[in-house]
């Protein structure tokens, strides 16, 4: 039997104790833990919203790195709406013709169409200048350009000014929204001004009463077009980390893992495949099952669907072209883009317009030469959409065969065409061609022609 030892019992019980005493800190401090964790979540519960751009500069600053593919979500989407918007808005770019008569004003001037043309082909806006200004304004929800006298080349220059980059401020009276009195920033800590005969603006997002902050259409949708961004991203991770098998071997104790590991490294040099495991027990991933990667594929295809509705461009343009399941379908969808983008066309109408309208006076003002009259310039945006032809066709042309409308009527709805032009080309082809019916009449030996019987008979 046993000498009982009072003093080991002790030391034993005071062990105990001090163990208990750290497991229950230790409860403690796990607790703390949990506890924080709730509040934190809690809290990130409190932020969580659905748009998460509510500021008009952090809105253009975010999609103008977007766009440059700087940003860190959202650039391959949102760089393609922008460019699609653009390219329906511009279409087959800016025409120039001549205004109505019964608009012109009766005074001698220059040929205002064919410097209005001149002014278009200096600054490149006959060709990819439009454009890039839509793409622009799609970015910012707003254009801004400013007019300049170069003397050295005699003719009025515009230069886009970027909101993104010098955060200008359009200035108008207290009572008039509308009237662009002013343009104000600041160039290395300098104040700037510009007055209005200097500079055009135009706004195609936002408020009407609210000329600063022109929210632009795809602004209105960042957050869903960085989810969908995400969500790709997610795709790809559960396809990199569950998408590629691990070849293993089930052994029945450690020794012989370790004699199989061996045996694998002696033939390294001929296994092709990246990595093997040796292993005792089961080896398994604990992966998503499929509806789990079956919901990231429908997120993906709603967040598309809620984008293409929100900026108007179809969703096979975002890269999804079998949700068109019919011709029916695809043809509503261009009707989307083009109704869509109808609105900024009107407002590039007026835009270029008023471009033409401040360019002709800084000539006039600096040339020395004849003046020129803007209002007989006519500015138009074709929009070459496949109902537009459908309704030519449809609707133009019977009443053009009826007589219910002129020959011009029905070419001023032809895309592309200067109605002007064509009735000009078309009335000195009927005189020649009754010049020379006339000629022919008058002189029927001098425009007799063999016949090929007769030609074949001589030779």
């Amino acid at each position: 039997m046993g000498v009982f030892d009072g003093r080991k019992v002790k030391a034993d019980l005071q062990a105990l104790r001090a163990s208990t005493e750290a497991l229950t800190k230790k409860n403690a401090e796990l607790e703390a833990l949990i506890i924080d964790d709730i509040e934190s979540s809690v809290k990130a519960g409190r932020r969580y919203t659905g748009n998460e751009y509510r500021v008009y500069d952090a809105i253009i600053t975010e999609l103008a790195k977007k766009y440059q593919a700087t940003s860190e979500w959202g650039c391959v989407q949102a760089g393609n709406i922008i460019d699609v918007r653009a390219s329906f808005i511009i279409g087959q770019g800016v025409t120039l013709g001549p205004a109505d008569k019964d608009t012109a004003q009766d005074r001698p001037t220059q040929d205002a169409l064919a410097w209005a043309k001149a002014f278009f082909e200096f600054n490149d806006l006959d060709r990819e200048m439009s454009q890039e200004l839509a793409k622009e304004a799609e970015i910012e929800g707003c254009f801004l350009g400013i007019l300049a006298w170069d003397e050295a080349e005699r003719q009025v220059t515009i230069r886009f000014m970027s909101r993104v980059e010098t955060k200008y401020t359009i200035i108008h009276p207290a009572d008039d929204y509308s009237w662009y009195q002013e343009v104000r920033w600041k160039d290395e800590s300098s104040p700037r001004v510009l007055a209005e005969p200097e500079f055009v603006y135009a706004r195609f997002g936002g408020r009407v009463h609210i000329p600063n902050e022109p929210t632009p259409k795809v602004g209105k949708c960042l957050t869903e077009i960085e989810a969908l961004s995400k969500a790709l991203r997610d795709w790809r991770e559960i396809n990199r980390l569950f998408g590629a098998p691990v070849p293993h071997i089930e052994c029945e104790n450690a020794d012989q893992a370790k004699a199989m590991k061996d045996a694998i490294t002696a033939l390294a040099n001929n296994w092709k495949i990246r990595k093997l495991f040796s292993h005792t027990g089961k080896l398994m991933y604990l992966t998503p099952d499929a509806a789990s990667r079956q919901g990231i594929e429908n997120e993906i295809i709603t967040l598309a669907k809620m984008i293409s509705g929100a900026t108007g461009v179809p969703v096979h343009f975002l890269g999804l072209p079998d949700l068109m399941s019919n011709r029916a379908t695809a043809d509503n969808l261009m009707e989307l883009v083009a109704s869509s983008t109808r609105k900024e066309r009107e407002i590039w109408v007026g835009t270029y317009e008023q471009i033409i309208e401040k360019a002709a006076a800084i000539w006039n003002a600096n040339s020395a030469m004849t003046p020129v009259d803007p209002s007989l310039v006519k500015v138009s945006i074709p929009a070459v959409a496949p109902e537009t032809w459908k309704r030519l066709t449809d609707v133009w042309l019977p009443l053009y065969t009826a007589d219910a409308i002129s020959k011009q009527t029905f070419l001023e709805q032809v895309p592309g065409i200067d109605a002007g032009d064509e009735a000009e080309r078309l009335a000195s082809q009927k005189a020649e061609n009754m010049a020379r019916f006339a000629k022919g009449a008058l002189n029927p030996t001098d425009n007799a022609t063999e016949s090929p019987v007769q030609s074949q008979a001589g030779e």
